[in-house]
């Protein structure tokens, strides 16, 4: 295995890891947690008790700064799975000679989404928080979740084959 399947293959694994933190952050319920009464509030639904039950769906009832976080993670996520698609055209060899600057650019465009949309909902939900309130795994998952997406960033530039020229 050359250096570029290496570095390729690699960060498709890594990005794998950061994508399915951001989808899990997307899907769960748990962004902000009351400890009282074990209200959860998600992007999406919200819980009155723990668990499944009496769960409230809604995508209009939301505040703005909740609506933007909706939007920019599922940005996140879009530009992370076309990065993990180039990334592994790249691996594979079937790509162009540009596939690793492709990937290096859509896994750093995914990660400017999830630092905008994690950002946003800590800065507007911070000053709201009540006593008994606090920031739930989602929230924390969506910020590892960037954290990868920045970290896969390098792998995915090293990843250049030695068959191409250098750009």
């Amino acid at each position: 295995m050359n250096r570029g399947t290496f570095f390729a293959t690699t960060g498709f694994f890594i990005g794998i890891a950061g994508l399915s933190f951001a989808i899990i952050a997307l899907a769960t319920t748990r962004w902000r947690w009351d400890t009282s009464t074990g209200r959860q509030n998600g992007l999406f639904e919200s819980c009155l008790i723990g668990g499944r039950e009496f769960c409230i769906t809604s995508t209009t009832r939301y505040e703005p700064y909740v609506q933007a976080t909706q939007a920019f993670l599922i940005m996140g996520c879009i530009c992370s799975f076309l990065g993990l698609i180039v990334n592994l055209l790249n691996a594979c060899g079937k790509g162009t000679s540009k596939c690793h600057l492709y990937a290096g650019i859509l896994y750093i465009l995914s990660g400017v989404f999830l630092l905008v949309a994690c950002a946003v909902y800590t800065g507007e939900s911070r000053p709201k928080l009540a006593a008994v309130e606090v920031f739930g795994y989602s929230l924390w998952l969506a910020w590892a979740s960037l954290i990868i997406h920045l970290l896969v960033v390098p792998f995915a530039f090293l990843s250049k084959d030695r068959k191409f020229e250098y750009v």
